[in-house]
């Protein structure tokens, strides 16, 4: 009973508003890899979720995706790791958060999801700020990169490297793109995630 009451206790202050359900994962092996299968079966928008490897000794996998999947939308994503293909019942989605603020899963991955996301955000904002007034970016978006092994039980870590895939991808990957366009798009993607 006391350790049902302190996950309810961790989960209410991680300042989750509500419970939903989490996507449906269905996985194939492909040559030279894998491919996930998400589906949304909630009423709401999915916003961001996390797909991990769980308990399969000698290996991980964890995929942070940051993508708007909409309500009874599946999503095709493929990977090059081929473990995940090879043994698809240890692999589960995690945890999942919606447009309309709620949340599905484990609660400490949906509060390192949450803060992943928070995290992000205020990365943007101040992409957003530099871009405006004029600084050159590249050497403050170079100092996001998160260092050393992945640590992915590590909110300082998992944050690190959201707001990094967050904020690169912003940026040009080919050619000359104006501030001004990338400021638009960044301050849309800024106003919706309100």
């Amino acid at each position: 009973m006391r350790i049902v009451l302190a996950s309810l206790v961790l989960w209410l202050s991680s300042g989750v508003v509500g419970a939903a359900a989490l996507p449906e994962l269905r996985i194939d092996a492909i040559a030279g890899g894998s491919v996930l299968y998400v589906r949304n079966t909630s009423a709401q928008p999915l916003v961001t979720y996390l797909i991990e490897l769980v308990d399969y000794p000698g290996s991980s996998f964890s995929m942070w995706q940051d993508e708007a999947v909409a309500p009874g939308v599946e999503r095709r994503l493929q990977i090059t790791n081929m473990t995940v293909g090879a043994v698809p019942d240890y692999v589960k989605v995690r945890a999942a958060l919606y447009a309309d603020g709620s949340s599905a899963g484990v609660p400490e991955k949906v509060t390192l999801l949450a803060g992943r996301r928070k995290a992000q955000f205020e990365a943007g904002r101040e992409l957003a700020r530099r871009l405006e007034t004029g600084e050159d970016v590249r050497l403050w978006v170079d100092s996001l990169k998160p260092e050393g092994k992945p640590k992915y039980d590590s909110a300082a870590w998992v944050n690190r490297a959201g707001q990094y895939a967050f904020v690169t991808s912003f940026m040009p990957k080919e050619g000359p793109v104006g501030i001004s366009e990338v400021l638009a798009r960044l301050r849309s993607v800024l106003r919706e995630a309100q």
